[in-house]
């Protein structure tokens, strides 16, 4: 509905005119009312009215400054002035500062419903066309953004043969790459998956093109160049001018980082290649740009990192897989030592910071050994796969971690994990050997039954049930037996006429003295005792 907005200092006006006319009808509400200029001026600022009718004598300010204030601060809404005094100077200026109709009192209700539909098309119609002209632009913009990243990666992949054509295209695109030195840098969101793991794709295309924004206006400042997206998650730039210096493009870097934090949230890491003279060489630009931010898993986030040559020459150490490191994780993870895991996991994660190893293989190595870790757990008879769900992927996991620190910690928090659950998975095994012994034993007490008797039922080996028994019920197994069968003694000797040795026959004892001398060690007194006591 279109918002309506009243303006006259006398009640019974703007009543006759809320009242007289069925707003709802013709899709009008009256959205707000004042009684002096400068009031409707405050609430047409929050409400926003599409159409404000004002007379044009009032206190404090009248309609005509009004509607000035109105044009200059919202240009689109119509403005209808109604007044008693049939006065052309006052008609005039009302028409020459974009008033739309100037009407006298009293106008009748005909006359003025006919103008608010004439004011509704024509305001329904502009807002059609600013809609379809903004969806027009949202997809040029889209189509060409995407037309400079096929450009920029066609130019990377060293497609072009020959700068004319090259600076021809650029042209087109309205890109200065006339340089005539030129490098390119390659922009990371760090922690990319975490921050859009629940992002619509839509919403995700947003957050890139809010970067690329940011960081070109920033470069553009300072530089020739773009900044565009690329067929993987990062984003590339190519700045371009004469003299660019390692301490500007860093002094360009740390302005992006700091305003895209700033207002998106979030961090970026950015890896930057050396200039070269020639635009044709800028593939090889981009090689160390992507190298450089290579170096993000030790240097770790927020990070701006320059390719070096003298580093680069060093090449990784190829890095061996720890199965000494693996056997010793496997026997902690057996013992439950967690302190033990974490020793084992800082030596691992030594080893790769000392050899420098690639991203590749960090990740690699930690995958695996999360794999080793679930077929362990499956030996100790916890299924891992039934806990994580099917979907889980220890490789999509840890690829999502693009620094070393992370990389350690998350691999920490799942064993950590893992000892929880064989806690726990112990703790309800342990329930269910008890749970049915103890339903074993109330079956068949009466009987002369052994641990080994129960350990046959229970499917595990005597010590083992000994031990389990220990440390759920803290007694022993015969211990246990004793005061169950005593505490079964005592409701038979309080039936009428039970005899004693009979009720030891009952209980499970076969020697009579064996029985009293039980029965007195858990009840404190001899059966015969416990009798008398009773009556």
């Amino acid at each position: 509905m279109l918002k309506l907005m009243l303006v006259d200092d006398e009640p019974v006006i703007r009543k006759g005119i809320r009242t007289s006319i069925d707003w709802e009808k013709y899709g009008v509400e009256i959205a707000g009312e004042a009684s002096n200029g400068r009031d409707a001026l405050a609430r047409a600022m929050e409400l926003k009215p599409n159409i404000v009718i004002t007379d044009i004598r009032m206190p404090v300010m009248d309609g005509l400054a009004l509607a000035d204030s109105l044009k200059t601060q919202l240009p689109d809404t119509r403005i209808i002035i109604l007044s008693g005094y049939d006065d052309f100077d006052y008609a005039r200026k009302a028409l020459s500062i974009g008033v739309c109709e100037y009407l006298l009192k009293p106008v009748r209700a005909e006359e003025l419903v006919e103008l608010i539909v004439k004011f509704k098309n024509e305001i329904v119609k502009a807002q059609l066309e600013k809609s379809r002209s903004l969806t027009e632009n949202i997809t040029f913009n889209e189509s060409l953004q995407q037309i400079r990243a096929n450009f920029l990666s066609n130019l990377l992949k060293g497609e072009y043969s020959d700068k004319p054509s090259i600076f021809e295209k650029a042209e087109a695109l309205k890109l200065d790459l006339t340089g005539p030195e030129h490098l390119v840098f390659v922009i990371e969101i760090d922690g990319f998956h975490n921050i859009t793991r629940d992002m619509p794709p839509r919403d995700i295309d947003l957050l890139k093109f809010s970067v690329m924004n940011i960081s070109e206006e920033l470069l553009q400042s300072r530089a020739q160049g773009f900044v565009c997206y690329s067929e993987s998650e990062h984003l590339i730039g190519l700045a371009g001018s004469k003299g660019l210096t390692e301490v500007q493009m860093e002094s360009v870097c740390k302005n992006m980082q700091y305003f895209i934090k700033k207002y998106l949230g979030f961090s970026v890491s950015i890896g930057i290649g050396r200039t070269r003279k020639s635009i044709l060489d800028t593939p090889g630009s981009y090689s160390e740009a992507l190298t450089a931010l290579k170096s993000k898993i030790y240097r770790g986030k927020k990070s701006i990192l320059f390719f070096d040559p003298q580093e680069n020459v060093k090449k990784p150490e190829s890095v061996l897989y720890p199965f000494n490191e693996e056997k010793e994780m496997a026997a902690c993870l057996k013992t439950l030592d967690i302190d033990g895991i974490n020793a084992v996991i800082d030596k691992i994660f030594t080893g790769f910071a000392e050899s420098r190893a690639t991203p590749e293989s960090v990740k690699n190595i930690c995958s695996r050994m999360i794999v080793t870790a679930i077929s362990c757990m499956g030996e100790m008879g916890v299924d891992m796969q039934g806990k994580l769900g099917a979907s889980f992927n220890p490789y999509r996991e840890v690829e999502v971690l693009d620094v070393l620190e992370d990389l350690r910690k998350w691999l920490l928090s799942f064993f950590e994990s893992m000892i929880v659950l064989v806690q726990k998975n112990k703790t309800e095994k342990f329930k269910g050997i008890i749970k049915a012994a103890l339903k074993y034993i109330e079956e068949n007490y009466q009987r002369d039954i052994t641990l080994a008797d129960i350990s046959s039922i229970v499917y595990v080996t005597p010590n083992y049930l000994s031990r389990v028994f220990k440390e759920e019920l803290g007694v022993n197994f015969v211990e246990w037996l004793n005061k169950f069968r005593v505490g079964k003694a005592k409701l038979l000797l309080l039936e009428g006429g039970a005899k004693t040795y009979e009720v030891a026959e009952k209980v499970g004892y076969r020697d009579y003295k064996y029985f009293s001398s039980i029965f007195k060690k858990y009840a404190g007194c001899s059966p015969k005792e416990f009798k008398e006591n009773q009556y």
